[in-house]
């Protein structure tokens, strides 16, 4: 019974051995294609079958994460820019390592915004992150930096959807909540922007962070009022004012309001919308 038991041990450390030399053997193989070998002047890929680094990692699967989340970060000092095989690779590593190891959050960020550098890398960048959100729900960092890459493509109704959730996830900072009124801004609904805050004031506790809300919420509120009026003066006139001064002038206003920020409203003619030349914040 016990030489049998030995002889099972030294057959399963046998093939342990075996499984992580050949893992290591791949590993290895592929550096020596990424540095020696091109293909049309370009770096040849490669990364190793993730079953099979599932397969014989073992108890070791945080210290392979750990090299392919390393080999992720130094690819990301490559020039990717345009390259889109680059970014779909770099992204491989980053897979693997979360694969091995979920706690890895950071590989999240690496693969979803430090890679961000291009609209076929944001989307790349965007489907990755949702591949995390569904594997770590509770996480408010990852729905966050879907909506920093919504925001960067200029998506800002999906960025304050995905802002929502995070706001709602244990753990998330309190700007979450009061930044989506700018969302709503640049997403021309100053309108939605407006209803937002005003059920977030009913929330608010902080005597600093009301006064904050109430700022936007008047900002906001005057750009409603404003649009609203140079809809009036299209429907009246058939075409609409070259500017804001034009709604004094047909008395449709009596002044423009004060933007409490202190910079200015003002009729974009590109889009019809009422703006500020100065954001929250400045």
């Amino acid at each position: 019974m016990d030489s049998s038991h030995s002889y099972i041990s030294k057959k399963g450390i046998l093939i342990f051995a075996v499984l992580t030399g050949c893992v290591l053997s791949i590993i290895g193989c592929s550096v020596y294609l990424e540095y020696f070998f091109s293909l049309k002047r370009e770096k040849f890929f490669y990364t190793p079958p993730l079953r099979y680094l599932e397969l014989i990692s073992g108890s070791f699967k945080s210290f392979f994460a750990d090299i392919f989340y390393i080999r992720g970060v130094l690819a990301l000092t490559d020039d990717i820019q345009g390259r889109n095989f680059r970014v779909d690779w770099v992204q491989k590593n980053f897979n693997i390592a979360v694969s091995l190891d979920p706690g890895l959050i950071q590989s999240y960020f690496f693969a979803g915004i430090v890679i961000a550098r291009n609209k076929y890398s944001i989307e790349k960048g965007i489907e990755f992150l949702k591949k995390g959100l569904r594997l770590n729900p509770s996480r408010w960092q990852i729905p966050y930096w879907i909506g920093f890459d919504y925001y960067q493509s200029g998506g800002y109704l999906k960025a304050i959807e995905y802002y929502k959730k995070a706001a709602g996830l244990p753990g998330a900072p309190k700007f979450l909540k009061s930044v989506q009124a700018m969302l709503y801004y640049k997403a021309g609904r100053a309108d939605l922007g407006a209803v937002y805050l005003k059920g977030l004031s009913r929330s608010v506790r902080d005597k600093k962070q009301m006064e904050w809300i109430k700022t936007k919420l008047k900002w906001l509120k005057n750009i409603v009022v404003l649009e609203r009026k140079v809809k009036e003066f299209k429907a009246q006139y058939g075409v609409p004012p070259s500017n804001l001064n034009n709604l004094v002038e047909k008395g449709l206003i009596n002044h423009i309001p004060r933007d409490p920020f202190g910079g200015g409203y003002y009729l974009d003619k590109k889009s019809g919308k009422v703006k500020s030349r100065f954001g929250p914040g400045r």
